[in-house]
């Protein structure tokens, strides 16, 4: 066999050494355009039939899709696609079984956190599929009610984005081979590390059901932000943990702010589209300069979404403070588990993380 194809997809070649092609996937300007064309298909779809109670459900999958994709041929894509929407559908049966009841819905997200906690050093596939679990479980339960039609919703723009993962690859004539890790590979992991795993689950899960209930005691209205930061930066890795929450803390304060200066000047659903749109494609390019543009990227993407929301709707929505608040208390949250779990390691005579 020639050398220079991709037995995963003959007829194809794959990327040999000095870097990838310009328009390989995995390449900067191919993965924010392949990010964009993913994540704004469902604002599109909602915006052409006037609909947005479904958009949510359907930007998670879309996403999920997006970080599970470690490429391979069509029919593994296709499972990890499908993967994503299962995530997705799953969290959301969660969060609409607990919904209107707020101990079992802190219950369910202290219980979705231990998992991402239990899994996060796995790979970064395991650990954004755990983050998701999360934050479908927090939407159904506190944000958009779960409807029967929303599974077929899942389904489509699982399609889509696998599509999208393919379609890139063929067009471009690059196909991208798996990086996904081996079965083996993450039983070796969970195995070295169980007695960390559980002590860092453990942590983590009093530090979301911590800034849950707090958010909700200061009547924010959207204490799941809180949550969604806890298990956003919360790594095992003390260092890198400190690090994400610093781009995280910053990102979001930069994020909301050109998010509010842009909606203020910017109030139709049109102009509200196409802010969402440089949001996406700013988003990888963002992460490379920096850690804090990345992050404030997507801070920008969720503020402007939820105003487009409010026009669409009528209503009044205040979420760039709101973004910067919640955020703010999910770190301090973060920061005080990262403190607890260090001293632990130290009384159990544990290395450092």
């Amino acid at each position: 066999m020639n050398p220079s194809m991709d037995p995963e997809r003959p007829g194809l070649p794959r990327p040999t050494g000095g870097g990838l092609p310009r328009w390989h996937g995995d390449g900067l300007i191919a993965r924010s355009l392949r990010f964009t064309a993913t994540a704004m298909a469902p604002m599109v779809a909602g915006l052409v039939l006037h609909q947005n109670y479904w958009v949510g459900y359907a930007l998670l999958t879309c996403i999920l899709g997006f970080t599970l994709d470690t490429g391979g041929s069509a029919r593994h894509r296709a499972v990890l696609f499908a993967t994503a929407g299962l995530v997705v559908l799953a969290g959301a049966l969660l969060g609409a079984a607990v919904a209107g009841h707020l101990w079992l819905t802190a219950t369910a997200l202290v219980a979705t956190a231990a998992l991402y906690a239990l899994v996060e050093a796995v790979h970064p596939s395991a650990a954004f599929a755990a983050r998701f679990f999360c934050l479908a479980t927090a939407i159904a339960a506190l944000d958009v009610p779960f409807r029967p039609g929303d599974v077929g919703v899942v389904v489509l723009f699982a399609a889509y984005a696998w599509l999208m993962s393919v379609g890139w690859d063929m067009m471009t004539g690059l196909w991208r081979t798996s990086t996904a890790p081996t079965l083996s590979a993450i039983a070796a992991h969970l195995r070295a590390t169980q007695g960390e795993r559980l002590l860092f689950a453990g942590i983590v899960a009093v530090a979301v059901a911590a800034s849950f209930l707090v958010g909700r005691l200061l009547g924010l209205p959207h204490p799941q932000w809180a949550v969604f930061a806890v298990v956003i930066v919360l790594r095992d890795d003390t260092h890198f943990s400190r690090r994400v929450m610093v781009d995280l803390a910053l990102g979001t304060v930069l994020g909301a702010g050109v998010a509010f200066l842009y909606g203020a000047l910017v109030t139709s659903p049109a102009g509200l589209m196409v802010g969402l749109t440089l949001a996406a494609l700013v988003r990888w390019p963002g992460q490379k300069l920096h850690g804090a543009l990345g992050m404030a990227a997507m801070a920008a993407f969720i503020i402007l979404l939820l105003q487009l929301v409010g026009t669409l709707t009528a209503m009044p929505i205040y979420a760039a403070a709101d973004r910067v608040v919640d955020i703010t208390l999910g770190c301090g949250f973060a920061l005080a588990a990262l403190a607890v779990n260090a001293r632990l390691r130290l009384w159990l005579g544990w290395p450092s993380a």
